[in-house]
């Protein structure tokens, strides 16, 4: 697997809780976020391309097992989940729990990347625990693996200390009951083939289920066993030990998670500078292009050409400002300075202040815009981002709509939700279009009845100001026919 490490990519890790760092195969370190700093004290240029301090930076009963361990990873051998003591800046000992990934540059390994989650606390609170039971435990129950032993029909036989700590339960409740019981049911039904193979083959390695801890949760757990059996070779028990890898999976899951999330917000870059390049570019060249032409020659041209040349300067100074709009709305969305206040709004006067101003613009078409809402509607919600939401919904009918069109606004009461319904009966969209209408990655758009022009930023905003308000947003349309645009939002204040 292979990542652009790109300035976005590390302020996004920055903001992560846990250290996140990559090393190459000469334990240079060639990535590291802010967490150094929060955790351990240190600058992260400290540690930057240069090796790793291992002596200085791990308590010196680690290193051998650190050192193995990273061994290990680099020959592609499961090295997460181990936690280290590490000394921090004020020289006190931290325990560390680290999770590793290789790096893979042209199919071979080139490198590793962390994550190291700080434990200290949870780890003095089992050493802890461990120092109050010791005198209660004897060798088998030292052991910090949980460990089961199964019988001939899959009925719990014995168990240890860790295993119980584990999933919760007390040794006494589970013994002679199926192990069964315990899975969670997608594993249920397989459990007795699955065992049958077990003992046929006589061990186990690497197998992975979902178990049901005593409060109903369910971990993940790698299981490795071997089956006991008798001089006669008969059976007479399975000895199983398991790790719970349910961390394990989270952090590998935060990880493409963040992937997607790079993704994203380098789709989201690429689509702004598109719009700042050209988009926002092409109707100044009007503005520029046709005023030039109108004060070179306005004595040669006759009223209908004149005319004409206003009305493209017009279109092109409004189509630039609603873009300038939307784009202004949209980076503060993005970098979080547009303020989010909801409050008790009524959905009524948003409507008819926007059809107020955007009444010229449909009289150029000649459009009717039917609002006919009697009772008072409201909605829990940030006023301004749905004054821009209705705005925007609002012109792009008015700009896919026909000349004496209709275009027409309904509000309702469903389900504790208030929804709101624009449509329009234009030129309509297809149905693999509609997929892409709120994609920031499709960049989707279509000139307008009047050969209005657009970037999709707009529909785009929509979503994200009614998501941020606990509401949803879709279209349905038929191509030729019009196009319905939905959104909901709650009807009382929800926690988020």
């Amino acid at each position: 697997m292979e990542i652009d490490q790109s300035s976005d990519t590390s302020e996004f890790l920055d903001f992560l809780p846990e250290i996140v760092f990559e090393i190459d195969t000469n334990l240079n370190v060639r990535f590291l976020n802010k967490s150094c700093k929060k955790v351990l004290g240190y600058e992260k240029e400290a540690f930057l391309n240069k090796p790793i301090p291992i002596n200085k930076l791990v308590v010196s009963e680690d290193i051998p097992r650190l050192t193995q361990n990273i061994k290990n990873a680099f020959n592609g051998l499961p090295s997460s989940g181990n936690n280290y003591r590490i000394y921090n800046a004020k020289g006190e000992i931290l325990t560390l729990e680290v999770y590793n990934s290789l790096i893979k540059t042209n199919g071979e390994i080139s490198g590793l990347r962390t994550i190291a989650i700080d434990i200290t606390k949870k780890e003095a609170k089992r050493q802890n625990l461990t120092t109050q039971e010791k005198h209660y435990r004897l060798i088998f129950q030292n052991s910090p693996i949980p460990y089961q032993s199964l019988d001939i029909q899959g009925k719990i036989l014995d168990v240890n200390p860790a295993w119980e700590k584990i999933l919760g339960y007390d040794k006494r409740d589970v013994l002679g009951i199926k192990f069964s019981n315990l899975l969670a049911i997608q594993h249920t039904k397989d459990f007795d083939i699955e065992y049958a193979n077990f003992i046929e083959k006589g061990e186990i390695n690497n197998i992975q289920f979902s178990l049901k801890n005593k409060s109903g949760s369910e971990i993940l757990v790698n299981y490795n066993g071997k089956v006991e059996f008798s001089e006669n070779n008969e059976f007479l028990r399975t000895h199983c030990v398991f790790n719970d890898i349910t961390a394990q999976k989270l952090a590998e899951k935060t990880l493409k998670k963040s992937e997607k999330q790079l993704r994203d917000l380098n789709a989201t870059k690429d689509k702004f500078f598109s719009i700042i390049a050209h988009d926002l570019k092409n109707p100044f060249n009007d503005l520029m292009g046709f005023s030039q032409l109108l004060d070179l020659n306005i004595e040669k041209y006759d009223n209908q050409k004149i005319k004409q040349f206003v009305n493209i300067i017009h279109q092109s100074s409004k189509l630039a400002y609603n873009l300038l709009e939307n784009l202004l709305d949209w980076s503060r969305s993005q970098t979080g300075v547009l303020k989010f206040r909801p409050e008790k709004i009524l959905i009524n006067d948003l409507i008819k202040e926007n059809i107020e101003l955007l009444e010229s613009t449909s009289k150029t078409k000649n459009l009717k815009i039917l609002s006919d809402i009697n009772d008072d509607f409201f909605a829990f919600a940030d006023k301004n981002m749905i004054r821009t939401v209705i705005r925007n919904l609002i012109s792009n009918a008015i700009k896919y709509t026909n000349p004496n069109g209709i275009i027409e606004i309904k509000i309702s009461y469903l389900d504790n939700k208030c929804m709101i319904i624009i449509s329009d009966n234009g030129i309509g969209i297809s149905q693999n279009n509609i997929q892409k209408l709120f994609k920031i990655d499709e960049s989707y758009s279509t000139p307008g009845t009047d050969k209005e022009r657009g970037t999709g930023l707009g529909l785009i905003l929509c979503k994200e100001f009614i998501e941020k308000n606990n509401g949803e947003l879709w279209a349905k349309s038929t191509l030729g026919k019009g196009s319905d645009f939905i959104f909901t939002l709650p009807l009382n204040k929800k926690p988020r």
